[in-house]
């Protein structure tokens, strides 16, 4: 890091004031430069967050995005899709509910029979 220089006079300061305004500018350049690149790569960088590697067979990952889409755009699998969705988490509601029953049930019955020993 550079020796930072005293500002005596008001000649050097708005000096200073105009070399921070243009290094300002500068960075701002360089973090919209950045924003722009996160922007064009954001879809290859997630799908590669999620399959490791997946951003090197970007072709056949993106003829199946279009099947996907396409797919996905039809209302007879989007019903299907939905339907299959909601009987899924239907399920695991039911699960989680019976499993919330049994421990709330099981909870109770301990504390009738700590009861019942004195």
């Amino acid at each position: 890091m550079a020796k930072k220089k005293k500002i005596t006079g008001f000649d050097a300061l708005e000096l200073e004031v105009a070399r921070l305004k243009k290094r300002s500018i500068d960075l701002e350049d360089v973090l919209l430069d950045r924003v722009d690149f996160f922007r064009d790569n954001y879809k290859k960088m997630a799908l590669n967050s999620i399959i490791p590697g997946s951003a090197k067979h970007s072709n056949a990952l993106g003829i199946a995005g279009k099947v996907a889409r396409f797919a996905w755009e039809s209302g007879k699998f989007k019903n299907f899709a939905t339907g299959a969705l909601i009987t899924a988490l239907e399920f695991f509601g039911v699960q989680m509910g019976i499993k919330l029953f049994n421990k709330f049930a099981q909870s109770r019955k301990k504390k009738e029979d700590g009861q019942q020993e004195f």
